[in-house]
């Protein structure tokens, strides 16, 4: 990270953050800042940070990492140094460092493979869908549902093998389907962690495929007022982002006690591709939080609550009255007609609203036995599902515009308690943990045939994870038992009787890595973990149409659970002038579940759907990813990233469906420290190329793999002093030729291309009202 005040402002400050006494762990994701700069880094995989461009003058260091007490102090910096951080834990009484209340979230598996995205970088991607803004990170796809609609995909998985932990909770909703996107506002985050692989030993068993941590900016510990304006303003949809927050916090008597609120509100109309509009694409997004916390040295507490709401219009060009409609349209390929572009939208759509509830606390165990964190969260899901032509239709006496096709309601509750033990021998970390969760779904809706019945099922876990450090080694294993029941209740209309099926899973699961230093420039990571995940209800039980996803959907209630194995392998190169992360994995899945394209149509009286079967199949996915950046002179880099997943299935010895093409993101970035008094001036050139998908079955969707394609995009930012402050500004065009493509893992491009370019300006205001 480069930052200046003046010419010749040319110090390098490196680093390294230990964590533990005599152990000496490295502390991958610590937050690194300097002040009065209000900049600052997080440390590698390896502990290292490194800061160039520095000014000579004093500087306030705040290093923070989770569990661990915050180093809070000041250094005259004149020339190139190297400072080294070590960190005690927070059951450890020593008063000569500064409780500050800043933490970093992180996840307690050290040596998974994991890539962290804050900073700069993340907001870059401010005003995009959780989906669409982790796609800068190499192994992560996004999963489409035409242009408004996404949600994650690592190392070729996706839905409910990606777990999502969302201010420490567990995101629960209606996540089963291709356009259910997490109903998270993004801007709530300020570091965003994906970790690659099985990630079930922390955070529950269905974490088969990874998981993401979206953690908030730090709640302030001065006394005051302050807050951040965010303003996104994008051509393509006419689409607006504003959010903001408020944060203060008190002193005195109420010294340790600060809150914030937030907020979101989106807008946007009908998107268009390189040649049409596409009718019926629009959205409207609100979403606000509010926290309230209360810190000691040794106790503490926090309240939290978060409402989601968003209202997303379904493509006219996806709704087909009969079956030759149907399959024209797929043969053509785009709509009939041009479209036009306007805000305003109706059926088919989707209204989502999502609340979170959260408690959470904190104690320091007397006579240094270690830390209890407790957490305790309510959920509750509702979606909405409207077709383009109300069920009960037929009947002309019937208001139905308002009344849903399909009406889900999903209460979720969780319960996570942990105790971090004191260290062991001053050599081993770690802690033992449960977990409790419980779901209710209630089904309500006019819609012509049942989707999925109501349910209630419940969940426990424990788990224990160690850490051992010696020399250039750390040494990780875990283990975790959870068990899962299912109660049905499923309606039979042929025998007008309610059946109740009961399903009863448990299963171990296991992880072990390890780290090791060759150098203080590479390091390795290999992390094994098992994992599995129960089939969910809409594998089971559908039967009926998915509104929202254009489709018909048949589960088989004989599936059984879904058990990988994951094997991840890491390197890590830093250097002056190159760093590279280099990541190969193999991971088999027994029993994986997946939505089979029936290559026939089923007709309704709601209109015509291309039909799909849930199928239980062996697979092995193994693939490459590789980070580069290399500092080719002084102020110019290139970044490149490369995501190579291949899947097969291996009952019948062929390529499995819906797995992410080879994808190549390459950037060439020019920047000037500063200029006047504009600082962190970039202009950055953009090259995505996407491969075409050729490995699939012969004849096995209902239309085949679209072309690759290759998108060019460019950006200028800068940042200019602003009430002691910095005013960060950002304008960036991607798809600049306005390419006509579309994207595999698209589920409408059977239908339209996607979007075409868009220009998109980012505003970033920070202010104070009052601080002390």
């Amino acid at each position: 990270m480069t930052f200046g005040q003046q010419p010749g402002c040319t110090i390098t400050v490196t680093g390294h953050v230990f964590i533990s006494d005599t152990a000496r762990l490295d502390a991958a994701g610590a937050s690194v800042k300097f002040s009065p700069r209000n900049t600052g880094a997080v440390t590698d995989s390896a502990g290292n940070f490194r800061m160039t461009g520095v000014c000579a003058g004093k500087y306030r260091v705040v290093i923070s990492y989770e569990g661990f007490r915050t180093v809070d102090t000041v250094f005259y910096i004149r020339h190139d140094v190297t400072l080294n951080f070590l960190l005690f834990s927070t059951s450890q009484e020593l008063k000569s460092i500064t409780i500050t209340g800043e933490v970093i979230k992180r996840d307690q598996i050290t040596t998974a493979i994991k890539t962290i995205l804050s900073g700069a970088e993340l907001e870059a991607t401010r005003g995009l869908s959780l989906g669409e803004s982790l796609k800068s990170i190499a192994g992560v796809n996004s999963l489409q549902t035409g242009p408004s609609i996404s949600k994650p995909v690592i190392h070729g998985v996706y839905s409910n093998r990606v777990l999502i932990m969302n201010n420490g909770v567990r995101q629960e909703g209606q996540n089963w389907g291709n356009d259910h996107a997490p109903e998270i506002d993004p801007f709530i985050a300020t570091k965003v962690t994906v970790i690659k692989g099985a990630a079930s030993i922390r955070y529950g068993s269905d974490a088969i495929g990874g998981a993401i941590l979206l953690d908030p900016k730090d709640l302030p510990t001065q006394p005051g007022l302050g807050g951040e304006v965010n303003l996104v303003g994008m051509t393509n949809g006419h689409a607006g982002v504003a959010s903001g927050y408020l944060e203060g916090a008190s002193g005195g008597k109420l010294e340790g006690l600060s809150w914030r609120v937030q907020g979101t509100v989106k807008k946007a109309g009908n998107s268009r591709t390189a040649d049409y509009y596409l009718n019926n694409t629009g959205y409207d997004e609100n979403d606000y939080s509010a926290t309230l916390q209360y810190n000691k040295p040794h106790y503490g507490g926090s309240l939290y609550f978060s409402q989601f709401n968003t209202k997303i219009a379904i493509a006219q060009a996806s709704v087909a009255d009969n079956e030759t409609d149907l399959q024209q349209a797929i043969a053509r390929g785009r709509p009939l007609d041009d479209g036009f572009f306007r805000y305003a939208f109706g059926r088919p759509d989707q209204t989502v609203n999502h609340q979170l509830a959260k408690v959470s606390g904190y104690l320091d165990l007397p006579d240094r036995l270690g830390k209890l964190e407790a957490t305790y969260a309510y959920q509750r899901d509702t979606r909405k599902e409207y077709d383009a032509n109300p069920s009960d239709n037929t009947d002309t006496s019937l208001n139905t515009n308002g009344i849903p096709d399909l009406n889900f309601q999903l209460n979720t509750s969780t319960v996570d308690l942990i105790w971090e033990h004191r260290p062991i021998a001053n050599k081993i970390v770690g802690s033992v943990g449960a977990n409790f969760i419980t779901h209710e779904n209630v089904q309500q809706g006019t819609a012509y045939q049942e989707l999925i019945p109501n349910f209630v099922d419940y969940g426990e876990g424990m788990f224990a994870i160690e850490k051992y450090a010696a020399g250039k080694w750390v040494l990780e294993a875990g283990a975790r038992y959870d068990f899962r029941r299912l109660q049905v209740y499923k309606y039979d209309p042929t025998l007008v009787v309610e059946e109740r099926p009961v399903y009863n899973w448990q299963q171990p699961t296991v992880n072990i890595g390890a780290t090791y230093k060759f150098s203080n420039h590479l390091s390795a990571d290999y992390n094994f973990g098992t994992a599995w995940r129960a089939p969910q209800v809409i594998e089971l039980f559908a039967n009926g149409v998915h509104q929202s996803a254009a489709a018909w959907e048949f589960g088989d209630s004989s599936l059984t659970l879904e058990q990988a194995y994951n094997n991840n392998l890491s390197f890590v190169f830093n250097s002056e002038k190159l760093v590279v992360e280099a990541g190969v994995y193999v991971n088999y899945f027994h029993h994986y579940i997946y939505a089979q394209p029936d290559l026939n149509y089923i007709t309704t009286i709601e209109g015509t759907f291309p039909a799909f079967s849930y199928k239980q199949v062996n697979a092995l996915f193994e693939g490459l990813d590789l980070s580069i950046n290399y500092t080719i002179l002084k102020n110019l880099s290139l970044i490149s990233k490369t995501s190579i997943v291949r899947a097969r299935n291996l009952i019948i010895h062929d390529w499995l469906i819906g797995v992410p093409a080879d994808r190549f993101d390459n950037r060439l970035r020019y920047e000037w420290p500063t200029v006047g008094k504009w600082k962190h001036i970039f202009i950055e050139a953009t090259n995505l190329v996407v491969a075409k998908q050729s490995r699939v079955p012969a004849n096995s969707d209902f239309a085949p793999p679209p072309p690759g394609y290759m998108l060019w995009g460019a950006s200028v930012g800068f940042s200019a002093p602003f009430d002691r402050h910095e005013l960060k500004v950002s304008l960036s065009v991607t798809n600049l030729t306005d390419a006509d493509y579309r994207d595999y893992l698209d589920r409408f491009r059977y239908y339209f291309a996607d979007p075409g370019r868009d220009i998109v300006l980012r505003v970033i205001v920070p202010f104070d009202i009052k601080r002390q």
